[in-house]
């Protein structure tokens, strides 16, 4: 998906409406009067809305088979609309939903179906236990330059945006947007939206193409006043799989989302990833081959964090290869893993438009255990900033069958960095290029204490290998300007792919984390 794209659509949005035409609200009476059992989008009236009936509605719709979004309802002037116009339809803050109601922590508005977005999602509010659909109207949107929908037509919404006084207490800023497929985005204080997250990722680099599942219906429930956390439930859809899936969101300095899912799968499921990250990185100090911009570095994230289940940390630099690259790290309990986003400083990007510096981290911990596994690592080919073009999950090893709802949870955290041990080190940057006389590869490492202060360089020793090719001059010396210790070494490389595996120690105690890289030939 182009990321670009994906960010300036989501600007475009509309609320929901208090006096909705007729066409709307006998499309909101026909989904709330279903009792068609496997169909229904809503509890019958005797019925409670919760979970367990949302599961309940995923595995009877599981028995039934796929049925594609056709958008026939959706206008052509609609679904070729360019992004450049789609933009233009923006919402009319003034009927944002929850708007001026005491004592409530969040608003929302919902998003205009178009362009990339044409498939319609269900929206529906939940307050004592009764979901309620949130009914198209024309009148919620400013089109300004876009086109009018012709009269009498319900297009309905592709997602929904959430706002809250995150930043300032008189300010409503938006800090978490659900759009397209099963992708959804979310900021802390003071960020910017930059890496996206999926429900779900099937078939994901592999050969026979991807498989991109998506929600197609939300209930949200109406919080109480004072409450701080919002509660989002979706159905999701596709032809391998349904499910159920709960989002508790608390937005703050991190914003925390804990995601609670049950997949029903329609077919026997080999290449599912779990908590799917999608980021974007272009180049960096590591390599910037190719590159020919005034900016020092481009990506949302640079590089790929992970704490082992026997408690190794382990950093990943993110690279932008000729080639497309994946990459498995084998753990049988993984306890956390993430696309992080270190260069914190305006100077490091240079770029007044973009703001990378301010692109959140997202680390990812398992509720319970995640046994028996990897977490996958693709860096696909980009030449442009606007393509996202990392990927990153957690793949089961086996086979996830029908039958029996197969449940797992995860806490995702969306932050500036996560933190490790007091006074443990970590690759605050990463480089390489060239040697002095040109003939060899020269990398250059700074760690940096977490917390702070000078390492003593006396009882540390440097611990570095590499799968081919030839590792040579390994030095370990103090960077006083960073409180900090700087590891260099070259490199003579064979003509084949190369890993390499870099820690410091204290006598036989890691006294860093892990960092790994990837030289492949050019």
């Amino acid at each position: 998906m182009n990321r670009r794209a994906f960010l300036l659509a989501s600007l475009a949005g509309a609320t929901a409406s208090l006096a909705p035409p007729a066409a709307a609200q006998q499309r909101g009476e026909a989904v709330l009067s279903s009792t068609a059992g496997e169909g229904q989008a809503s509890p019958a009236a005797q019925e409670a809305f919760s979970f367990d009936w949302l599961k309940q509605r995923a595995a009877a719709l599981s028995q039934r088979p796929y049925q594609a979004p056709t958008n026939a309802d959706l206008p052509q002037s609609y679904a070729e609309m360019d992004y450049s116009l789609f933009r233009e339809i923006e919402f009319n803050r003034e009927r944002r939903l929850w708007r001026g109601e005491e004592g409530l922590a969040f608003q929302l508005d919902f998003l205009h179906r178009g362009a990339l977005f044409k498939e319609r999602v269900d929206i529906f509010t939940v307050e004592g236990g009764v979901a309620r659909p949130v009914l198209y109207d024309p009148g919620l949107f400013n089109f300004r330059a876009a086109p009018q929908p012709p009269a009498g037509l319900e297009l309905g919404f592709s997602g929904f945006r959430v706002h809250n006084p995150i930043n300032s207490p008189d300010v409503w800023d938006e800090f978490l947007v659900f759009q397209g497929a099963t992708y959804f985005r979310a900021v802390g204080q003071g960020q910017f939206y930059g890496i996206s997250a999926r429900a779900l990722a099937l078939k994901t680099g592999e050969r026979s193409g991807e498989e991109f599942p998506r929600f197609t219906a939300f209930y949200i429930v109406k919080p109480e006043p004072g409450e701080e956390v919002l509660t989002i439930f979706a159905l999701l859809d596709s032809p391998s799989t349904t499910g159920a899936y709960r989002f508790l969101v608390r937005p703050g300095r991190d914003t925390v989302i804990e995601v609670t899912g049950a997949l029903c799968p329609r077919k026997n499921l080999m290449h599912v990833g779990l908590a799917p990250l999608t980021s974007m990185y272009l180049f960096g100090p590591l390599d910037r081959t190719g590159f020919d911009d005034y900016r020092p570095q481009v990506h949302d994230s640079d590089g790929l964090q992970m704490l082992s289940g026997n408690n190794e940390w382990l950093w990943r630099p993110l690279g932008n290869f000729p080639s497309l690259q994946s990459s498995s790290f084998m753990d049988p309990a993984p306890r956390g893993f993430g696309l992080v986003q270190r260069a914190r400083r305006f100077e490091e990007y240079q770029d007044l438009e973009a703001h990378y510096e301010r692109r959140p981290s997202v680390w990812v911990e398992p509720i319970g255990s995640w046994a028996n596994g990897t977490i996958q690592l693709l860096e696909i080919p980009t030449e442009l900033e606007i393509h996202d073009n990392i990927v990153a999950f957690w793949k089961p090893s086996y086979e996830i069958a029908p039958g029996a709802p197969y449940t797992f949870a995860y806490r995702m955290r969306w932050t500036d960095r996560p933190k490790l041990t007091e006074g443990f080190l970590y690759a605050a940057e990463s480089r390489g290029g060239r040697n002095l006389h040109q003939d060899r590869k020269l990398y250059v490492l700074d760690f940096v204490p977490e917390g702070g202060g000078q390492p003593r360089l006396d009882d540390l020793r440097l611990e570095i290998s590499s799968t081919h090719g030839e590792v040579e001059s390994p030095v370990l010396q103090p960077n006083p300007p960073i409180d900090g210790v700087r590891a260099t070494f070259l490199f003579s490389p064979a003509d084949e792919p190369t890993e390499f595996r870099l820690r410091l120690l204290r006598g036989d105690t890691p006294a860093s984390e892990t960092w790994l890289y990837r030289w492949i030939p050019q």
